[in-house]
Protein backbone atom coordinates (compact mmCIF):
# COMPACT_ATOMS: atom_id res chain seq x y z
CA UNK A 1 0.00 0.00 0.00
CA UNK A 2 0.90 3.16 -0.78
CA UNK A 3 -0.71 6.20 1.23
CA UNK A 4 0.85 9.48 0.58
CA UNK A 5 0.14 12.31 3.47
CA UNK A 6 0.68 16.01 3.16
CA UNK A 7 0.31 18.87 5.30
CA UNK A 8 -0.79 22.01 3.32
CA UNK A 9 -2.09 24.18 6.26
CA UNK A 10 -1.42 25.43 9.41
CA UNK A 11 -4.47 26.13 11.25
CA UNK A 12 -5.40 22.89 12.55
CA UNK A 13 -2.97 20.80 14.53
CA UNK A 14 -3.52 16.65 14.97
CA UNK A 15 -1.89 13.55 15.74
CA UNK A 16 -0.11 12.88 12.46
CA UNK A 17 1.12 9.60 13.22
CA UNK A 18 -2.16 8.32 15.00
CA UNK A 19 -3.85 9.41 11.95
CA UNK A 20 -1.80 8.02 9.70
CA UNK A 21 -2.05 4.21 11.33
CA UNK A 22 -6.03 4.46 11.18
CA UNK A 23 -6.14 5.69 7.87
CA UNK A 24 -3.61 2.70 6.83
CA UNK A 25 -6.43 0.54 8.52
CA UNK A 26 -9.19 2.13 6.71
CA UNK A 27 -7.52 1.59 3.29
CA UNK A 28 -6.70 -2.61 4.32
CA UNK A 29 -10.45 -2.87 5.37
CA UNK A 30 -11.75 -1.87 2.13
CA UNK A 31 -8.84 -4.00 0.40
CA UNK A 32 -7.43 -1.57 -1.70
CA UNK A 33 -3.68 -1.88 0.16
CA UNK A 34 -2.48 -2.77 -3.41
CA UNK A 35 -3.61 0.81 -4.76
CA UNK A 36 -1.89 4.37 -4.22
CA UNK A 37 -4.03 7.26 -2.41
CA UNK A 38 -2.47 10.48 -1.87
CA UNK A 39 -4.27 12.95 1.17
CA UNK A 40 -4.15 16.66 1.35
CA UNK A 41 -4.84 18.56 4.23
CA UNK A 42 -5.56 21.91 3.15
CA UNK A 43 -7.11 25.20 4.72
CA UNK A 44 -10.83 26.47 4.10
CA UNK A 45 -9.58 28.68 1.52
CA UNK A 46 -7.38 26.40 -0.42
CA UNK A 47 -10.49 23.83 -0.81
CA UNK A 48 -12.84 26.56 -1.46
CA UNK A 49 -10.77 27.44 -4.44
CA UNK A 50 -10.64 23.94 -5.84
CA UNK A 51 -14.56 23.41 -5.14
CA UNK A 52 -14.77 26.48 -7.01
CA UNK A 53 -12.73 25.77 -9.96
CA UNK A 54 -13.90 21.68 -10.54
CA UNK A 55 -17.55 21.62 -9.06
CA UNK A 56 -18.49 25.21 -9.54
CA UNK A 57 -19.45 25.31 -6.05
CA UNK A 58 -18.18 28.76 -4.36
CA UNK A 59 -17.80 27.53 -0.80
CA UNK A 60 -15.84 25.60 1.27
CA UNK A 61 -16.17 21.90 1.44
CA UNK A 62 -14.94 19.12 4.05
CA UNK A 63 -13.86 16.73 1.26
CA UNK A 64 -13.06 16.75 -2.39
CA UNK A 65 -11.88 13.68 -4.10
CA UNK A 66 -10.79 12.54 -7.82
CA UNK A 67 -10.28 9.61 -8.99
CA UNK A 68 -7.36 8.52 -11.13
CA UNK A 69 -9.44 6.05 -13.44
CA UNK A 70 -11.70 8.85 -14.25
CA UNK A 71 -11.26 11.53 -17.36
CA UNK A 72 -8.87 12.22 -19.59
CA UNK A 73 -6.11 9.98 -19.18
CA UNK A 74 -7.63 7.57 -16.98
CA UNK A 75 -6.28 5.03 -18.77
CA UNK A 76 -2.67 5.53 -17.42
CA UNK A 77 -3.97 5.50 -13.75
CA UNK A 78 -2.25 1.97 -13.39
CA UNK A 79 -2.19 1.45 -9.40
CA UNK A 80 -3.22 4.87 -8.47
CA UNK A 81 -6.36 4.78 -7.17
CA UNK A 82 -6.64 8.59 -6.61
CA UNK A 83 -6.08 11.63 -4.35
CA UNK A 84 -7.97 13.26 -1.59
CA UNK A 85 -8.08 16.55 -0.18
CA UNK A 86 -9.53 17.36 3.27
CA UNK A 87 -9.98 20.85 5.00
CA UNK A 88 -9.05 20.65 8.27
CA UNK A 89 -10.49 23.42 9.44
CA UNK A 90 -14.15 22.75 8.46
CA UNK A 91 -13.09 19.14 9.37
CA UNK A 92 -12.73 21.02 13.02
CA UNK A 93 -15.86 22.55 12.92
CA UNK A 94 -18.20 19.80 12.14
CA UNK A 95 -16.75 17.13 14.25
CA UNK A 96 -18.64 16.00 16.85
CA UNK A 97 -15.47 13.95 18.45
CA UNK A 98 -11.93 14.52 18.25
CA UNK A 99 -10.49 16.28 14.88
CA UNK A 100 -8.81 12.68 14.32
CA UNK A 101 -12.29 11.19 14.33
CA UNK A 102 -13.24 13.17 11.54
CA UNK A 103 -10.55 12.85 9.35
CA UNK A 104 -10.95 9.32 9.69
CA UNK A 105 -14.49 9.18 8.58
CA UNK A 106 -13.91 11.82 5.70
CA UNK A 107 -11.32 9.69 4.37
CA UNK A 108 -13.46 6.56 4.52
CA UNK A 109 -16.11 8.65 2.33
CA UNK A 110 -13.76 9.94 0.00
CA UNK A 111 -12.05 6.50 -0.27
CA UNK A 112 -15.36 5.38 -1.12
CA UNK A 113 -15.73 7.60 -4.18
CA UNK A 114 -12.54 6.67 -5.55
CA UNK A 115 -13.56 2.93 -5.62
CA UNK A 116 -16.29 4.32 -7.73
CA UNK A 117 -19.67 4.51 -4.87
CA UNK A 118 -21.96 7.35 -5.24
CA UNK A 119 -24.15 9.02 -2.04
CA UNK A 120 -26.74 7.38 -4.43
Amino acid sequence: MSLVILNRQRAIRFDRKTVALRLEAVVRAAGVEDREVALVFLSDAAIHRMNRKWRGIDRATDCISFAACEGEGAQYAGSVLGDIFISLQTAERQARGSIEDEVVALFAHSLLHLMGHDHG
